[in-house]
Formats: C-alpha cells, sequence, structure tokens
C-alpha cells in the first residue's frame, strides 16, 4: 500500500514538472536580456515595459476582453430566464433544456467556425458580419456550462418554494424574481461567468478563423509577431497567464465564499 502510494506521488510530481517547465523557461526567458548558453544571462524587465506600452498588445488585450464577456453576459442572461421560466412554470420542458444547452459539448470547435464562416460569410446580411459570428459562436460555446452553473444555483436555494414564500408575503412575481432570486443565486452566477469568461479569453483557433483579419485580440497579435522577438512574445505569454491566473483565483474565492455561506 505504502509503495503505490510513493509511485502515485512520484507519478503526480513528474506530471506537475512537466506541465510546469515550459511555463518556467518561459517566464525565465522572459526576464533575461539573452540566452545563448545552457543558462541565461542578465535580468530585464524591458521586454515587460516594451508590451505595457505598446499600444497593439494593449488594443488585442481589450478586444480579447470584450469578445469574451459579451458572449458571456448575454448567454447569462438568457439562460436565467429560461431556466427560471421551465423550473418555476414549465418543469416538463427542462430535460428539452437541458438537451439543446448540452448539444454544443458534441461539437468540435474548429469544425463549428468553418461551418459558421462557410454559411455566413460573404452574405449582404447582418450575419455576414465577422465579429457577430464570432461573438454567436462564442454564446454557443458558452451554452453548456452556464446552463449547468445556473441550474444548480437555482436548485440550491430551492427557487420554486423561494418564490412561492414571498408571494405569500406580498411580493410580486418580478419582485421576488429581481429581489429576491437573483440575488441569492448571484455567486453561482459570477462564478459560472468567470469560468467561461476565462475559456473564450484564451480562445485562439476559433477567433483565427472567423475573425483574425478584422478583429486581432492579443492572442492573434503575438501569433503574428512570434517570430519578431522571442522575448517580448515570452513577456505577453507570461502577462496574458497572469490576467488568467487572475481570474481564476477570483473563481476560486468566489466559489469558496460561496461554501462557506452554504455551511453557516
Amino acid at each position: 500500500m505504502k509503495k503505490n502510494r510513493f509511485l502515485g506521488n512520484v507519478w503526480m510530481i513528474f506530471c506537475a514538472a512537466y506541465l510546469i517547465l515550459p511555463l518556467g523557461v518561459t517566464l525565465i526567458y522572459s526576464f533575461s536580456s539573452s540566452w545563448v548558453a545552457i543558462v541565461p544571462s542578465g535580468f530585464t524587465l524591458e521586454y515587460y515595459i516594451e508590451k505595457i506600452t505598446d499600444a497593439a498588445f494593449f488594443m488585442g488585450v481589450l478586444r480579447g476582453i470584450i469578445a469574451a464577456a459579451i458572449p458571456v453576459i448575454v448567454t447569462n442572461i438568457c439562460i436565467l430566464l429560461a431556466l427560471f421560466a421551465v423550473i418555476v412554470y414549465f418543469p416538463k420542458m427542462e430535460k428539452y433544456m437541458q438537451m439543446i444547452c448540452i448539444i454544443p459539448t458534441t461539437i468540435n470547435g474548429i469544425i463549428l467556425a468553418t461551418s459558421v464562416l462557410s454559411t455566413y460569410a460573404g452574405g449582404n446580411t447582418i450575419l455576414s458580419n465577422r465579429i457577430l459570428m464570432l461573438l454567436c459562436t462564442y454564446c454557443i460555446f458558452c451554452f453548456p456550462l452556464t446552463y449547468q452553473g445556473i441550474r444548480n444555483s437555482l436548485y440550491a436555494v430551492n427557487t420554486k418554494r423561494l418564490l412561492e414564500a414571498a408571494s405569500m408575503l406580498g411580493a410580486s412575481e418580478f419582485y421576488g424574481f429581481v429581489r429576491i432570486i437573483v440575488p441569492t443565486v448571484l455567486p453561482g452566477l459570477v462564478n459560472t461567468a468567470l469560468i467561461s469568461f476565462a475559456g473564450l479569453f484564451g480562445d485562439f483557433a476559433i477567433i483565427k478563423i472567423i475573425a483574425s483579419s478584422q478583429f486581432e485580440t492579443a492572442q492573434t497579435f503575438l501569433y503574428k509577431n512570434r517570430s519578431a522577438d522571442t522575448q517580448a512574445f515570452s513577456a505577453g505569454v507570461v502577462i496574458l497567464l497572469l490576467f488568467t491566473l487572475l481570474i481564476n483565483v477570483a473563481v476560486h474565492k468566489t466559489a469558496s465564499k460561496e461554501n462557506q455561506k452554504e455551511k453557516k
């Protein structure tokens, strides 16, 4: 038993080192003045300052935030309203809604992006706009995670009973939804939204296929300039990783606060 546990720990350490090593090398390389020998020489913040003051990189980050935030907000609002109506008024329809929201998990992102592009590109309608195609595609990919997170939050607070209690105290259904249900499930909504946002912000394949030439994010900017200056490229990668890490930390803090409230 002890031998198996020891081998398991060794394997976990090996896997962790294998995954962390590329990130560590990228981090060290971004801070080094040069690396032509076995070990790097010198320490500099030049490449970070260059990236932070680079207007094109900053605008790419801003576009990435906008492209990730809009689908997350739209999807959360739509699924919250629809799922609330299904749970309270049409419970028999929930299995159909679940089936519709889970379908995107079976579709490969590249296949969906290529299909959307070949279907709508070149037309004269508003759907032929590349940015709109990108946002709608992102909304589709938000469905499974958003549905599951909101569903768990609504069932955790027993939405139907809570709304009935509010009605008995004289509150209207609209007031009960806006002032009671939404604030109660808000931590779960924020948690789900941040996870979806982190996934969309780190996307590269879909945005490159659909709108890389018209809507350049930080990922596509770094890819386009990857051979110009590898150390500046490494600094940009580290900045994006830190941004994603902050989002993940916010997710864990939100989840831990929600768990503490449930325990109390």
